[in-house]
C-alpha cells in the first residue's frame, strides 16, 4: 500500500505523510482467543475452511494451530459423508491454555460489521428449572402431558405446539430447552411462533423451521417360547407369537435441534449433544447459527431465483427455436402442396387439349365433347390454387397444432429440395 502512495505522491510531499498516517491508522490487529476445548468443538462442527474465514485467518494457519495444540481435525472427505457413516469425534484435548489469533481488522466506517448477536455463548445460563415459562411452552407442556407414545416418542400436532420428538421422561429438559431459547431469542429481536408447517423463528424476514429431536433406539424383541405339548395332546394353532411386539424402543435421551431450510451448503443447522457439551451450554451458538443461516437462506433465494430467470429465458429461446422451425416445415409444406396442385391442374389442361383433339369430328360426339370439357375446366379451376385463392398460397401467416411438450413433427417430410 505504501508503494501505491510512493506512486501519487513524492516522499517529500506533505500529502504523502498525512495518507501514510491515515493508512497506519485504519489497520489494526485484534487478538481473537479461544480455548482448546472451544476449538475442538468448532472444528468438528463446521469444516474448518469456514471457521477460518470467520476468525479472519486462513485454514492452513488454523490447522497449524489446532495441531499445535494437540487437536485432532477431522480427515478429508468428512463432511461429505452421510452423518451416520462419519467417524466418532476423538477425545477433546487436556490443554487449557488458550490459542491466540492475530488477525488484522481493516476499519471501515461506511460499511460497518455486524455485531454478533451472543458474544459470549457462555453468559447464556439455562435454568435447571422452568420458572414462568413462555405462553409457547406452556401450551406445549399441556399438550405433551395429554399425548400418547408412539415407537418410544410423544405423537403431538405439530401444527399446534412447539414441534418435538422427545420421550416422556425428557419432557422437563425439552421444556427448558425451549424456554431459554425462545426468550433469549426475543430478547435479540427474534420472532417466535407455530405455522401450518411447524415451529419457526423468524429474523431478518426468513422463516426457521426448528425441531427438537431425541434419539430413540429400536432394538428386537425376541419371539416368545413355543408351547410344549403332552404326549397324545390336540395340537391347535398358536397366534400368540404373531401377536407379539417385534420392536421395541429405546429413549436414550440424546437431543438434537434441528434447523429446516434451504440454505448453502456448509452451513451448520444441526446441532446435538456431545461429550464435549450438551445442548444447554451451545444456546449461544445456536443463537448466532439462525444468523448465519437465515443471511444463507437469502443468498439461496436470490441464487434459485437468479437461476429460475436463466432456465426460464432458455426454455424460452428453446420453444421460440422449435416454433420458427415448426413454423418453416409448415410453409414448406404448404408452398409443396400448392405446387402439387398446380402441377396437376396443368396436367390435366394438356389432357383436355389432348382429349379435344383426338375426338371424332361427328355431331353427337362434339355435342357430347362440349358437356365434358365444360365439366372438366370446372374441375381443373378448383384443383389450380392460384385460381381457387392466390393470396392463400403466398400467406406467410401458419397456424400449428398444440403441442403440450412443444413438440412437433409431421409425417409429410419434404426431402431433397432445401437443405
Amino acid at each position: 500500500m505504501a508503494r501505491n502512495l510512493s506512486k501519487m505522491f513524492p516522499p517529500d510531499h506533505p500529502m504523502y505523510t498525512d495518507a501514510v498516517e491515515a493508512l497506519k491508522a485504519s489497520l489494526m490487529y485484534v487478538e481473537k482467543s479461544f480455548t482448546p476445548q472451544q476449538l475442538f468443538e468448532m472444528v468438528w462442527e463446521r469444516p474448518v475452511l469456514i471457521i477460518a474465514k470467520e476468525i479472519g485467518v486462513s485454514d492452513v494457519g488454523l490447522s497449524k494451530a489446532c495441531r499445535k495444540a494437540g487437536i485432532m481435525l477431522p480427515t478429508r472427505g468428512h463432511w461429505a459423508k452421510p452423518e451416520s457413516k462419519r467417524p466418532l469425534r476423538p477425545k477433546p484435548p487436556i490443554s487449557t491454555t488458550p490459542i491466540t489469533f492475530h488477525v488484522l481488522d481493516i476499519q471501515n466506517p461506511g460499511k460497518p460489521k455486524p455485531e454478533n448477536p451472543v458474544k459470549d455463548p457462555s453468559t447464556l445460563i439455562v435454568p435447571t428449572e422452568l420458572v414462568n415459562p413462555h405462553p409457547l411452552v406452556k401450551k406445549w407442556l399441556a399438550a405433551a402431558k395429554k399425548a400418547k407414545e408412539l415407537n418410544g416418542a410423544l405423537a403431538g400436532d405439530k401444527s399446534q405446539v412447539l414441534n418435538a420428538h422427545i420421550s416422556l421422561a425428557e419432557i422437563d429438559r425439552c421444556a427448558i430447552l425451549y424456554d431459554s431459547l425462545i426468550k433469549a431469542g426475543e430478547a435479540l429481536g427474534y420472532a417466535w411462533g407455530i405455522s401450518d408447517k411447524g415451529t419457526f423463528v423468524r429474523l431478518e424476514g426468513e422463516d426457521l423451521l426448528i425441531t427438537i429431536q431425541e434419539k430413540i433406539k429400536r432394538y428386537d424383541i425376541p419371539p416368545p417360547p413355543p408351547k410344549s405339548f403332552k404326549p397324545g395332546q390336540r395340537w391347535e394353532s398358536d397366534y400368540t407369537a404373531m401377536r407379539a411386539a417385534r420392536f421395541g424402543w429405546e429413549p436414550t435421551g440424546v437431543f438434537s435441534l434441528i434447523v429446516d431450510a434451504r440454505s448453502e451448503v456448509l452451513i451448520q443447522k444441526t446441532w446435538t449433544d456431545s461429550k464435549t457439551g450438551k445442548l444447554e451450554a451451545k444456546l449461544g451458538q445456536i443463537l448466532t447459527g439462525f444468523v448465519r443461516i437465515a443471511a444463507s437462506v437469502k443468498t439461496q433465494r436470490s441464487s434459485d431465483e437468479a437461476n429460475r430467470r436463466r432456465w426460464a429465458e432458455e426454455e424460452r429461446v428453446r420453444k421460440d427455436r422449435i416454433y420458427q422451425q415448426r413454423r418453416l416445415e409448415k410453409l414448406r409444406q404448404n408452398i409443396m402442396n400448392n405446387l402439387g396442385s398446380w402441377e396437376r391442374a396443368q396436367r390435366l389442361r394438356v389432357f383436355i387439349q389432348a382429349t379435344v383433339e383426338a375426338s371424332p369430328p361427328d355431331e353427337a360426339s362434339q355435342m357430347a365433347l362440349a358437356m365434358w370439357v365444360s365439366w372438366a375446366a370446372q374441375q381443373v379451376e378448383l384443383l389450380d390454387p392460384l385460381k381457387v385463392s392466390a393470396p392463400n398460397v403466398i400467406e406467410l401467416a401458419v397456424e400449428l397444432p398444440n403441442s403440450e411438450y412443444s413438440y412437433w413433427s409431421s409425417n409429410e417430410k419434404v426431402e431433397g429440395w432445401w437443405p
